[in-house]
């Protein structure tokens, strides 16, 4: 025999009619484990229900009930039904299994669940809702497939395992994890795994908190989001991973977005997102913040690809791993010089495809100038971590001095034009003071002579015929002048020779 409110119960879903139990009573913890037998619904009665066998004709708005204490664990495990579950404020002390079950939807709205929801391979067509609930057991969502999956306000906590274990999980539509959503587990394999969903709306995370002191806090490698992923405004990880807080590895997103975010590991990196592809746009910015430990950069981006616009909270972040990262347009900030303290100062290792896809953005926006000045940075960075040999390091700074790396060819022009200068001036000096005279005599040379003598002096392949006339004397000036010729001579042929060779791009860049 059913009791009075299970047959209430089940006049109300043959009428397509709520039964609200609660009324405008209060429907906090305390009050949900006071309720006794005229609030007590036997899981059995749900069960029957939802097969229907009760309700010889239910309503298409199925199951409608609040503010009841569920006895027994509900069990619809294998059912295929069109009878949707919508309990609301509703007690589960023994919690409930879906696995494999076919419905239409289920929305468990403000309740308290006290074990394990196991809900691997559900396919709930329409939405599965644990919105504004409290789950003191795993949420399992394993290869689960549903419309749209709604935690907002949800709170999980679980001792074993996951939080929230959705694995190969199959949305038609988005997750929202969002509105005070908080996550707590100890277990080294995550709180929150998503590896391998599939996702056709967005993931949304606003607002949200996970917390690990084991593991991971969201792991959504190799997932597949259309839309955005928003671990946004206010959005919180705590973790204590020696993989990461946050991994992306793998994963193709819409867009990424985590402006306003705080992830935190006392065991290795905030986020790791090795091969991540994004087609859209990457956002850590407007108050972005990570901290990670231990010797990996705080964020790792390596080999990420973005088809949109990149923006970095350069002073959130103390380190950094962009190798292989490439995206579209001027990464925000525009600073380059903000970028290229980041790259030199904070990334693990030398990194060339860093500087360079910089460089690329900021010639492709028109900005030849900051372009080059990366790419010198580049070369001074590789001179300073790459692992040169001394000789390779020796040249490297001697092209560095002379010609900018290659791509200030006219360093080596003044430099020949201050030879010339210094010979011109040393010429003219040593004449005056007896170390030239005329041939044969010994009249000294006019001052015309002397400036052409320095001409042949610091010009490569230029002769005034000035040494013709006048020539070096015997005298101790006259000596100096002669061995100081020599090494202007040497200074002018290099500096001409290099000049040549960094105008034709003879000197390598890279």
């Amino acid at each position: 025999m059913h009791t009075a409110v299970e047959q209430r119960l089940i006049a109300a879903v043959g009428a397509g009619d709520l039964l609200d139990l609660a009324g405008d009573g209060p429907v906090d913890e305390a009050a949900m484990h006071s309720w006794g037998a005229e609030r007590t619904i036997s899981a059995e009665v749900i069960r029957e229900l939802v097969r229907g066998r009760l309700a010889g004709d239910p309503d298409p708005h199925g199951i409608r009930l609040r503010g009841a204490r569920i006895a027994g664990r509900i069990d619809l495990e294998n059912i295929t039904s069109d009878v949707a579950v919508e309990l609301r404020d509703c007690l589960l002390p023994d919690g409930l299994t879906l696995q494999n079950a076919q419905l239409r939807a289920v929305a468990l709205v403000g309740c308290r669940i006290e074990q394990t929801v196991e809900a691997t391979r559900l396919t709930a067509r329409t939405s599965f809702s644990l919105s504004g609930s409290t789950v003191t057991g795993a949420v399992r969502l394993l290869a689960a497939h549903v419309g749209t999956l709604d935690c907002g306000g949800a709170r999980l906590e679980s001792d074993e395992g996951p939080a929230l274990d959705a694995d190969g999980l199959r949305t038609d539509q988005s997750v929202f994890l969002r509105n005070g959503f908080s996550a707590v587990s100890g277990s080294e394999r995550g709180t929150v795994r998503l590896l391998g969903a599939e996702i056709a709306g967005q993931l949304n995370c606003r607002g949200a908190r996970m917390e690990n002191s084991a593991g991971a806090a969201l792991d959504i490698g190799n997932a597949r989001v259309s839309r955005e992923v928003l671990l946004s405004d206010g959005f919180t990880a705590v973790a204590a991973a020696a993989e990461g807080a946050i991994r992306l590895i793998g994963a193709q997103l819409g867009a990424l977005s985590c402006g306003g975010a705080r992830i935190a590991n006392d065991s290795g990196p905030a986020i790791v997102g090795d091969g991540l592809h994004i087609d859209r746009d990457l956002a850590l910015d407007w108050g972005f913040r990570a901290t990670g430990a231990g010797d990996r950069a705080v964020v790792e981006l390596p080999f990420v690809r973005v088809g949109g616009s990149l923006a970095l909270e350069i002073d959130g972040i103390t380190s950094v791993d962009l190798d292989g990262l490439t995206y579209t347009g001027l990464p925000w900030p525009t600073s380059a010089r903000r970028w290229l303290t980041l790259l030199r100062d904070h990334t693990p290792g030398y990194s060339a495809q860093a500087y360079q896809q910089l460089a690329g953005a900021y010639r492709t926006a028109g900005h030849d100038r900051d372009a080059r000045a990366i790419l010198i940075a580049q070369r001074r960075d590789q001179i300073q971590r790459a692992g040169l040999s001394r000789s390779e390091r020796a040249w490297s700074r001697v092209t560095g001095f002379t010609l900018g790396y290659g791509y200030q060819p006219w360093r080596a022009l003044l430099l020949l034009l201050a030879t010339l200068a210094a010979a011109v001036v040393l010429s003219v000096v040593g004449g005056h003071h007896g170390g030239l005279a005329q041939k044969p005599g010994t009249a000294a040379c006019s001052t015309v002579d002397q400036i052409g003598v320095g001409l042949d002096l610091g010009t490569p392949l230029l002769k005034t015929g000035a040494r013709d006339r006048c020539q070096p004397t015997a005298t101790a000036t006259g000596q100096t002048l002669t061995v100081a010729g020599w090494l202007l001579q040497l200074f002018a042929w290099t500096f001409a020779t290099l000049f040549i060779a960094g105008f034709t791009s003879a000197v390598r860049k890279t």
